[in-house]
């Protein structure tokens, strides 16, 4: 009987952090293959129920390839998923981790206009309403808290910090890097025309597409609501900062 492929490395979010963008650049080296659909979600929501057996067939077009992956970020909603890690540990104990992590409060603001895409929800109209009824959308920033709660279970070495300043800046740098830390062939260079992104002109084309249109949905921050979050974040990030080395600045006046 033949070995049943499994992933070797997930791409665990943040959200909003280019998190798609990597996976179809992965998608195109000879040594890397992703998982059906990008993102089956199966450690987290109730896919789990769904069985070992059945997510595996998700890596029916794989063979021979080193990394193999899946990039779901619900697997960085620890709070909403709190099993997910143990669950990925139980399944894969050696697997490879990537943290994509990005400017707290951008990212906010495009998980924001996210959420109206999705036409099984009425959107919110002010990303101060959101930020009061949906926490996910600010834990989605709690970087270090992810990021921690990973390496209580899979050895440091093993977790690799994606700073989406830096890939923006220079992606086929920050992707070869990625490529190494996978330990598949790093001089690769990736074709960045066969990209795919989720930005915010793709998701209000996609607003387009389920009838929202003319939805006007407002990512202007009140004072006392910004100011609430970059307290919220503050220690948290400041202390992922401190860990890699980065200045406190490195977000701008944030911190």
């Amino acid at each position: 009987m033949s070995k049943k492929i499994k992933p070797n490395f997930f791409i665990i979010g943040a959200t909003k952090a280019a998190t798609t963008s990597l996976s179809s650049l992965l998608e195109q080296h000879p040594e890397a293959a992703m998982v059906r659909n990008k993102e089956p979600h199966f450690f987290s929501y109730d896919h789990y129920k769904l069985g070992w057996k059945g997510y595996l067939k998700l890596y029916s077009h794989c063979s021979d390839q080193k990394a193999i992956g899946d990039a779901s970020t619900s697997y960085s909603r620890i709070r909403s998923h709190p099993g997910v890690v143990e669950r990925i540990k139980e399944h894969v104990p050696k697997a490879r981790i990537i943290y994509m992590v990005r400017h707290p409060l951008k990212r906010i603001e495009s998980d924001f206009m996210e959420l109206a895409c999705y036409p099984y929800r009425e959107p919110f109209l002010s990303i101060n309403e959101a930020i009061k009824q949906m926490p996910m959308i600010l834990d989605s920033s709690r970087y270090w808290e992810v990021f921690d709660a990973y390496r209580q279970k899979f050895d440091e070495s093993k977790i690799k910090i994606v700073w989406f300043e830096e890939y923006i800046a220079n992606t086929t740098a920050a992707f070869q890097d990625v490529c190494h830390f996978l330990e598949i062939d790093d001089t690769v260079l990736p074709d960045l025309e066969r990209e795919r992104t989720n930005s915010r002109e793709n998701a209000i084309k996609r607003m387009a597409a389920v009838g929202r249109s003319n939805t006007q949905v407002n990512t202007t921050w009140a004072e006392e609501t910004r100011r609430w979050v970059i307290d919220q974040l503050r220690d948290d990030n400041c202390r992922l900062l401190d860990h890699f080395g980065k200045p406190r600045n490195f977000w701008g006046d944030l911190f």
